[in-house]
């Protein structure tokens, strides 16, 4: 039979979780925020000393699929033991844009500076990994 210390310690590592994945959907859509109305400003990609035209069909889609990954991280958020494919997704996800942006970054196409942000989605899928191994050994 669990302790009180127990259930205490999974109750906080369950509020841990919950905050953890609302902060990954504010994280998510402060970057479509960001995808929409400064990678679109002649000015901002002017000063980043980004050369190419923005195409406003991708930058919206991209935006797009940023805004609902947010949604189905709050999904998680409220529900712990539901959307884990979600959440394998995002794993995957935020490592390709790592692996992208900095990508870009070293090619010269992007200047680092862009790159930067994409540490964060790194930490997260660090994160959400450990969510899923932590859950897997709680369920068995």
């Amino acid at each position: 039979m669990p302790s009180n210390l127990d259930g205490a310690l999974m109750q906080s590592r369950m509020r841990y979780y919950r905050w953890m994945f609302l902060a990954a959907a504010a994280w998510n859509a402060f970057a479509a925020g960001a995808v929409l109305f400064l990678l679109t400003n002649a000015i901002f990609r002017m000063r980043m000393a980004i050369s190419k035209p923005a195409d406003p069909l991708i930058l919206q889609l991209l935006a797009s699929c940023l805004f609902l990954f947010g949604l189905g991280y709050y999904w998680v958020s409220r529900d712990l033991s539901e959307n884990h494919g979600l959440v394998k997704l995002g794993v995957a996800g935020k490592i390709l844009v790592f692996i992208l942006f900095f990508g870009h970054a070293l090619a010269g196409a992007i200047p680092v500076s862009l790159a930067v942000p994409t540490v964060v989605d790194l930490l997260f899928a660090a994160l959400f990994l450990e969510f899923l191994v932590h859950w897997r050994r709680e369920a068995q």
